[in-house]
């Protein structure tokens, strides 16, 4: 995490707030890193080989450099932008207590807009960082929904998954992860996985290399008749028709 990252190096760009638009965007590569508090709204965000929702009263991190989508509600967040930072990971950081969290970062904005003293930024900055470590939820890592959601995120290629199979890894039972599946991502275990699966298939498809066929095969879909009406159902337009796009 970036807040106990003991090599951490960066610089202050700026501190401002921010006001969101409900949609759906897919945001281009930015050159800065951008440290943010959530304090109104709701977001899910798609970065790399990562998925997970953002939430009021959570801390995000993007780095410099990195495309992501993002599906939010309209919403409101107080963010910090660095420039050379060292850290590279994009992640959420859930607090027990958010409004200690989130005071800090208006007291940083606060005392931006007032001195535009990038030193003062910075030193808000490490003070943010102290009481996130004292806030975050020492297990918040380790839950067996967390478990099983790294473990679906890591294997949903495979064909052979199931949910089943999901909840014998994390220990939980089927009920006990639809509910935290609708809690986070609103959606059930299945609707989750289905959907890492078509984002996946959604890119190769892009890359116009494979067939739809071997496409649906390396995406977990064992019948290809199922992945195309299913992909139809999900984007509006069968998969082929993008494939097509890619040889024109």
């Amino acid at each position: 995490m970036i807040y106990n990252f003991d090599g951490l190096t960066f610089q202050i760009l700026t501190v401002d707030r921010y006001f969101y638009r409900e949609g759906f965007f897919d945001v281009k590569p930015r050159p800065f890193d951008a440290l943010s508090f959530r304090i109104s709204g709701r977001c899910e965000f798609e970065v790399v080989n990562k998925n997970f929702v953002v939430e009021a009263g959570d801390v995000l991190f993007m780095p410099a450099n990195t495309p992501y989508r993002v599906q939010s509600t309209a919403g409101e967040s107080v963010f910090v932008h660095f420039v050379e930072c060292n850290y590279r990971e994009a992640e959420k950081i859930s607090v027990q207590n958010p409004a200690e969290v989130e005071i800090c970062f208006i007291k940083m904005l606060d005392a931006w807009n007032k001195e535009r003293s990038v030193n003062q930024a910075k030193a808000n900055v490490y003070d943010i960082f102290c009481k996130i470590s004292k806030e975050s939820s020492p297990s918040g890592e380790c839950t067996p929904f967390a478990v099983c959601l790294k473990y679906m995120e890591e294997n949903f290629c495979d064909p052979t998954l199931d949910i089943e199979t999901v909840c014998s890894y994390g220990y939980i039972s089927p009920s006990s992860l639809w509910r935290a599946f609708k809690t986070h991502f609103g959606m059930s275990p299945v609707q989750y996985l289905i959907k890492l699966r078509m984002n996946k298939a959604l890119d190769m498809l892009t890359d116009g290399e494979l067939s739809v066929k071997e496409i649906a095969l390396r995406c977990g879909f064992e019948d290809e008749k199922y992945f195309s009406r299913a992909f139809k159902e999900r984007y509006g337009y069968p998969p082929s028709h993008i494939h097509k796009k890619m040889f024109v």
